[in-house]
């Protein structure tokens, strides 16, 4: 490869549905330089929301089963193979398990592409064996291993036996707030007389992101009589158990759970006055730089990278997982001391812009890319 020929780029996961791993490659399709990077998303299962996006923008798509409808876990990789070759890649940007298993073998059967892998799992050394197993063999055959985060790494290098010399680090980025005018959907809750506090919440509503504790703190606050409400923003298998543990505890009229909001970030975040993150495990949490990047109070749990993103209390409060009583006491904290809120908001997205943003993800992806080349 010359340094004056692009660079063809193919990134790979197995679908693009709403998470963190896919923002992360919406991200790079959206921001790498056009005049150096010719990038192809390829995807195992199906493309999800964000593929489909990705297509209506005009960026190139390609599922391996579209190519072969006959594919298995067990051919995949003969079939990136070809394309691989059709495309002429250069560089492969693996951003799970199988992707990182079928380029890798590519490689073994005479590929000359260059592979760059980034873990984006939170939850290191609870991990299932068989995917383990994977990492531990196909990491061995990739060029650049990248961590989102530097507690993710530890567990990582330690878990797959990587020296730390051979895990890079870069932080997720995410785009500076948007400037339109976006509805408020706290106004409800904002034209009442004695308004409440807005705390606020997005996810997928699995086990994960223990939204189950946050009802639980919900409990405690409005036994004390907190005047707050809880704006939860999201879908997943655990929502109707969600609703129902809602409804046991008479909390309907302080907690709603809104369903998946469009573009979350901008649509919801501005309607807030704390953001909450009750989360069991993260790697590095992409919402959690959002409600930064709107200079909003957080709160959030001791778990993966969230505890060095908010590192000291100006920045926001950290504390235990399933610890519903510190994260009530927390909350409150922030709800009745509207000065107190202002100023972690503020510190918050001075940290974001210093330290998250999109370009420095971008810089640290194209320094890897470079690398390669």
């Amino acid at each position: 490869m010359h340094q004056h020929k692009k660079i063809n780029l193919l990134i790979s996961i197995a679908g693009l549905h709403h998470g963190g791993a896919e923002r992360v490659i919406a991200t790079l399709c959206n921001n790498l330089n056009t005049d150096r990077y010719s990038v192809t998303v390829c995807w195992r299962n199906e493309p999800g929301a964000i593929g489909k996006a990705l297509i209506a923008q005009g960026y190139d798509l390609i599922g391996l089963p579209e190519l072969n409808p006959k594919i298995t876990p067990y051919n995949r990789f003969i079939v990136l193979k070809k394309l691989l070759k059709d495309k002429d890649i250069d560089i492969v940007h693996s951003h799970d398990t199988g992707s990182l298993a079928d380029a890798a073998q590519c490689r073994l059967l005479g590929s000359k592409i260059r592979l760059v892998h980034t873990f984006h799992y939170g939850n290191y050394p609870n991990r299932k064996m068989s995917n383990l197993i994977l990492e531990i063999i196909f990491s061995r055959m990739v060029n650049h291993l990248v961590a989102v985060g530097y507690e993710q790494a530890k567990s990582i290098s330690k878990k797959l036996h990587i020296s730390p010399r051979k895990l890079d680090t870069i932080y997720n980025g995410v785009e500076l707030p948007s400037l339109e005018t976006k509805e408020d959907l706290a106004a409800y809750y904002r034209n009442k007389p004695d308004a409440p506090i807005i705390i606020g919440s997005i996810s997928t509503l699995t086990e994960q992101k223990g939204i189950t504790y946050l009802l639980d703190t919900a409990d405690l606050l409005k036994r004390k009589g907190v005047n707050c409400v809880f704006l939860i923003a999201g879908d997943g298998p655990m929502r109707k158990e969600l609703e129902d543990k809602c409804l046991r505890l008479n909390l309907s009229s302080m907690v709603r759970f809104l369903g998946w909001v469009p573009d979350a970030a901008n649509n919801l975040l501005p309607s807030l006055d704390i953001f909450c993150q009750p989360s069991l495990w993260e790697a590095n949490s992409i919402v959690l730089l959002e409600a930064m990047a709107y200079g909003l109070p957080i709160v959030t749990t001791n778990v993966g990278e969230s505890r060095h993103v908010i590192d000291e209390e100006k920045y926001g409060r950290v504390v235990k997982p399933r610890d519903t009583i510190e994260m009530a006491d927390a909350l409150t904290e922030l709800v009745t001391q509207n000065q107190l809120r202002k100023e972690i908001g503020e510190y918050a997205h001075i940290k974001f812009t210093n330290n998250y943003t999109v370009n420095k993800m971008i810089e640290g992806y194209q320094r890897v890319y470079e690398s390669l080349v």
